[in-house]
């Protein structure tokens, strides 16, 4: 028998300090000498002897500490350590009694924006393409500029008012518990004014687009809404659903900002495809955060907070069967509005292909994929889409332009 092959296993048994301790022990044991191979062994009694003097010693735990093999990163201590002073990125810039107000808004992660402004983008576009006189593309570039601030202003809001109301959940979830006001770095009573400096900075946004007060319209009840998710948590199973309103209203509003009124369309046809242009997005966004939810399923159930990804656990069978619907709604789009191939290739072919690989990749068991899709999904799906409506658009543009040379 080879004395060395079960020297590993007692090893873990005892102290469960793995290859690492095995190692150290074996080098500082005497070794014997076997008759009949010539090979040098630890006689199993000695190595026993070793592991109880180091047991008793009480300094295994300290002195092996360091020997540790890393953490893997899907290691809940690993992935999300204590919170310290960032070292890196734009909050490692800022004065550090500004940093909790910037966790708050999470400048640092934009994946939540895209998840936002997305919206706006795809509301533009749509609009640039069914727009008479058509948009000239300045217009429609300083637009999605304008935008684009506000919705810095309104998913730091929203992110603001989360992190209050869901301080005591925070706490509880590995995740967020270092977010600033579960930390206690800052009070809800301050979170509360960074709540409202935001808003006021929202309002001023909306005040410099081309139709402020058609766009207020659509940008008060988004505001409520986004604001009042957090409590859907507690009482509901299906939060997912109420936030997906407001960001997917996100495309109405900005077709209001360039003075396309979704509620007055010139068919019903393209009433209908503002409706079912709308209501994919809606899709994308429940999807969007349900797989970001699927992240914390394990601390949210013993939280007691509700979620679609708490009550519905078959990832592939909810992304297939709300990804099938969302292509629907852009294919939809696309016949009632009377978009070219290039729209249907761009929008409905570009998203089922991103879909198809959320389901392949998204996995419970890999809340590092999870925050990738999280993180990048609102990017790359709505930005699929918004390419798709800007070469349609762009399309227009050539096909008056050849018209007018014609002439």
């Amino acid at each position: 028998m080879n004395m060395r092959k079960s020297v590993p296993n007692i090893g873990r048994l005892v102290t469960g300090r793995g290859f690492h301790v095995h190692n150290r022990l074996v080098s500082q044991t005497p070794r014997l000498k076997c008759s009949s191979t010539g090979h040098q062994t630890v006689p199993k009694a000695r190595c026993f002897h070793a592991f109880e003097k180091l047991r008793s010693s009480g300094t295994h735990g300290e002195e092996y500490e360091k020997e540790r093999p890393p953490a893997t990163q899907h290691e809940p201590h690993h992935r999300y350590p204590p919170w310290s002073p960032p070292k890196k990125g734009i909050l490692s810039v800022l004065p550090s009694r500004w940093v909790p107000y910037a966790e708050l808004s999470r400048i640092e992660k934009p994946g939540g924006l895209y998840g936002f402004y997305m919206a706006y983008l795809i509301g533009i576009s749509y609009a640039a393409c069914l727009a008479t006189p058509m948009l000239p593309p300045a217009s429609v570039a300083g637009t999605a500029g304008i935008l684009l601030i506000y919705n810095v202003f309104l998913r730091g809001a929203a992110c603001t008012v989360n992190d209050i109301l869901d301080r005591e959940y925070d706490r509880q979830v590995a995740r967020c518990r270092n977010r600033p006001v579960a930390r206690r770095a800052v009070t809800p009573a301050q979170g509360y004014v960074w709540y409202g400096v935001q808003t006021l900075g929202a309002g001023a946004a909306i005040a410099c687009l081309p139709s402020p007060l058609l766009a207020l319209a659509y940008a008060v009840p988004i505001q409520l809404a986004v604001s009042l998710y957090p409590l859907c948590k507690r009482y509901t199973d299906f939060p997912q659903l109420v936030l997906s309103a407001p960001i997917a209203g996100g495309v109405l509003m900005a077709a209001a900002a360039v003075g396309l009124d979704p509620w007055n369309m010139p068919t019903w046809a393209l009433t209908g495809a503002t409706a079912s242009l709308t209501l994919s997005h809606y899709i994308w966004t429940t999807i969007f955060d349900y797989v970001n939810a699927c992240q914390d399923t394990a601390d949210d159930v013993k939280a007691g907070v509700r979620s679609m990804a708490v009550r519905y656990q078959n990832t592939d069978l909810f992304i297939s069967v709300l990804g099938a619907a969302q292509v629907g709604c852009l294919v939809a789009t696309g016949v009632l509005a009377g978009f070219s191939p290039i729209y249907f290739a761009g929008a409905a072919g570009g998203n089922a292909l991103w879909l198809t690989a959320m389901v392949k990749t998204v996995k419970r068991s890999r809340p590092d994929i999870c925050a990738w899709w999280f993180s990048w999904g609102g990017l790359l799906v709505s930005g699929t889409t918004v390419l798709a409506l800007m070469a349609e658009y762009y399309s227009k543009i050539r096909s008056k332009a050849e018209l007018e040379e014609e002439s």
